[in-house]
């Protein structure tokens, strides 16, 4: 059994079988590690496109609901934590014709209401010295102005607040960054795939090829006896056989390495389409913000609270002066 073993060709050959079964792991792991994986984002991205184009024909005016796009688009977990780091990124635009009416209303509602209040003060006062913060004290037990007093407070406090725009679930909502910052090439297609690495396996079977080639030639010359001339003729066949057995093996690795250069190519190109179809669908969904539009409202509303803080100011001396004049 020995003696048929030390025969066979795997014995002999052992170096080529070492390379042969290389290759053969090494295409394993790409067909399933890269190809499959590649095939399986294919089908979540389909899925997610499809979805966005449901939701997107379904918008009324470009309102879109947050929670519909995470809870039937954005299912798979990276696609889900991705959305929900853009989503950051969304806001309402700023109305700001009603912000500019509103301001004007509360100051109007503050001016009124302080001037009943210490109209009735000064009419019910007994003309004796009052304390700023005891007005809660005296009003206390009259009804009327205790509700005045009530509107009066509630009025100052509203008149600082700036107003925002109210969510709701479906709505128009503005961007301040593109898609492709969050739904990028590399985070939905290179990282998940391992591609830095597996863009190297062709080159990794053409070195395994030369490995073997290689190793067929110093096998093959180190059997080769000029010594025995003799058997020159049959060494030399062997060495032939083994030399041209060693190029079969590079050979074969180097039209690997060709096919899994045009799969992985084929593949990254056509799921990096399917990310470019989905950051416009994305974009499409959503108005685009800039920095300086940003700004501007950023500069409105501090003006905006600059104003409100002179008003308060204001009304907080003429109720100085009413408690000054009931004295």
């Amino acid at each position: 059994m020995l003696s048929s073993l030390s025969g066979s060709w795997l014995w002999q050959n052992w170096h080529q079988a070492v390379v042969l079964l290389l290759i053969a792991l090494v295409a394993i792991n790409f067909l399933i590690s890269f190809v499959r994986p590649a095939l399986k984002l294919k089908v979540s991205l389909r899925e997610v496109l499809q979805q966005l184009g449901k939701i997107k024909a379904s918008a009324v005016n470009g309102a879109v609901d947050l929670a519909e796009v995470q809870s039937q688009a954005m299912t798979g977990a990276r696609m889900a934590h991705l959305w929900s780091q853009y989503a950051h990124c969304l806001h309402v635009p700023w109305d700001e014709a009603a912000a500019s009416g509103l301001v004007p209303r509360q100051q109007n509602r503050v001016k009124v209401l302080s001037g009943l209040f210490f109209s009735e003060m000064k009419a019910k006062s007994d003309g004796s010295a009052m304390d700023l913060f005891d007005i809660e004290k005296k009003v206390a037990n009259d009804p009327r102005l205790s509700s005045l007093w009530a509107e009066y407070s509630e009025a100052l406090d509203n008149l600082h607040k700036t107003p925002e725009p109210v969510n709701t679930r479906a709505r128009r909502w503005r961007a301040s960054a593109l898609a492709e910052t969050f739904f990028s090439e590399y985070a939905l297609v290179d990282s998940p795939l391992k591609s830095d690495f597996y863009k190297h396996v062709p080159g990794i079977l053409t070195g395994l090829g030369i490995i073997g080639t290689f190793a067929g030639l110093i096998v093959g010359l180190i059997h080769f006896d000029v010594s025995k001339t003799e058997s020159m003729q049959i060494q030399l066949s062997v060495l032939v056989q083994t030399v041209g057995q060693a190029f079969f093996v590079s050979a074969s690795a180097i039209a690997l390495a060709m096919l899994f250069t045009w799969v992985e190519k084929t593949l990254l190109t056509a799921r990096y389409l399917q990310v470019e179809e989905l950051q416009h669908f994305i974009d499409g969904l959503f108005e685009a913000g800039s920095g300086q539009e940003s700004l501007e409202r950023l500069v409105v509303a501090t003006e905006a609270q600059v104003a409100v803080m002179q008003d308060m100011l204001s009304e907080l001396r003429k109720s100085s002066h009413y408690l000054a004049a009931m004295r």
